[in-house]
């Protein structure tokens, strides 16, 4: 299947001029961008034979993608196909900071697996650029359950640490 590609595509020479931490935001910034062009998922296969990036270079950023949750994978027998992780229905970042320029922002995704409550944790680099640092997804059905839990699990570790400095 012939994928749809951003219109601004970088040809590998200028890739390969990148600096490593420079060629791997691009490519991320990339993916992202064909995820969203392309609703009906993209497989690593496709990408490597229209972007002419090496499979286990696409492979691993989309492992990366998934893991942060911007997108998620499905697996179809041996096939994996790679979607942007939803449509964003709501979305808000804490006005709070926390240590290590970290910030959290939250969103209300749906996609078709469901809706989901997502945590994104993100901080400022040493170029004071926005990165995403990781992620969680909880089942909108699970959220309360998993805030009780998320409490309860909490409130052990201030009493274990209590008993420690005593």
């Amino acid at each position: 299947m012939k994928l749809e590609l951003p219109s601004n595509i970088i040809s590998q020479e200028e890739l390969r001029n990148l600096r490593p931490k420079d060629r791997d935001e691009c490519i991320e910034k990339l993916l992202l961008q064909i995820l969203d062009l392309n609703s009906q998922g993209v497989t690593i296969t496709e990408l490597a034979d229209q972007t002419r990036i090496n499979r286990n270079t696409l492979s691993s950023h989309m492992k990366i993608l998934v893991a942060t949750r911007e997108a998620y994978e499905v697996n179809r027998g041996k096939l994996s196909v790679f979607y942007k992780n939803g449509k964003i229905v709501h979305a808000r970042s804490t006005e709070c900071k926390f240590p290590n320029d970290r910030f959290y922002r939250f969103y209300r995704l749906n996609n078709e697996q469901g809706n989901f409550i997502y945590v994104q944790e993100r901080q400022l680099d040493e170029f004071r650029a926005i990165k995403v640092m990781g992620g969680i997804m909880i089942k909108d059905e699970d959220f309360v359950e998993f805030l009780k839990e998320l409490q309860k699990f909490a409130t052990e570790v201030a009493e274990h640490e209590s008993k420690l400095y005593r």
